[in-house]
């Protein structure tokens, strides 16, 4: 069974014990022909802006997947991997077990949606489900890293074999999927194109 999440109250903000926040941002931005990462967001810049949702959630330790020398951050080991490359190569330095995972261009998932995420993954994980996402959509998510996640991501992003999807990381650790009304689908909106980028931003 997986540890209980210890809960430190700092002001109006909840730690959730060794509970890492991952923001995955290695990709190219090929569609969007820009860095994704960079665009400003609400006075910061998208990294910047989810660095701080991860933390308002309760995250102890916050990461950038990606090389992105000025934020905390750890480069892809093995290129070309895609988001799954990404975690891979965070598991085979952190230690954290518990991790919540978000997309640079879901800049509407507030803090609230991510504590839920980790309240759902405690929930779960007594009954063998250590996935917690909303309704299909993959992203974002929260997870239990164990040893052997950490064997299976290493093995599924080497040589020219394997599963490079963050499905099947998901499937094959079960999913505990909650509520997904529309308003919610709303929040999870990304953005790859300038057209889904300024439609993010609203009129």
């Amino acid at each position: 069974m997986a540890p209980n999440p210890r809960r430190v109250h700092s002001g109006w903000m909840e730690h959730h014990g060794d509970c890492l926040g991952v923001v995955l941002a290695g990709g190219q931005s090929q569609r969007m022909g820009r860095d994704k990462g960079r665009l400003p967001w609400r006075g910061k810049t998208l990294i910047e802006d989810a660095l701080q949702r991860l933390r308002h959630a309760g995250c102890a330790r916050v990461v950038v997947s990606g090389d992105y020398p000025e934020y905390p951050h750890i480069r892809d080991l093995i290129p070309d991997r895609g988001p799954l490359g990404g975690l891979a190569s965070i598991a085979a330095t952190a230690p954290e077990t518990r991790w919540l995972v978000i997309a640079i261009d879901q800049p509407l998932v507030d803090a609230t949606m991510l504590r839920r995420l980790l309240e759902g993954l405690s929930a779960g994980a007594p009954q063998g489900r250590l996935v917690c996402r909303y309704g299909e959509e993959q992203m974002p998510f929260a997870l239990l890293v164990d040893p052997a996640t950490r064997d299976w991501l290493q093995a599924a992003v080497s040589g020219d074999a394997g599963h490079r999807s963050l499905k099947a990381l998901q499937e094959r650790l079960r999913i505990n999927a909650l509520a997904s009304d529309a308003a919610t689908r709303a929040c999870l909106r990304g953005a790859n194109t300038p057209t889904e980028w300024h439609s993010l931003q609203g009129p």
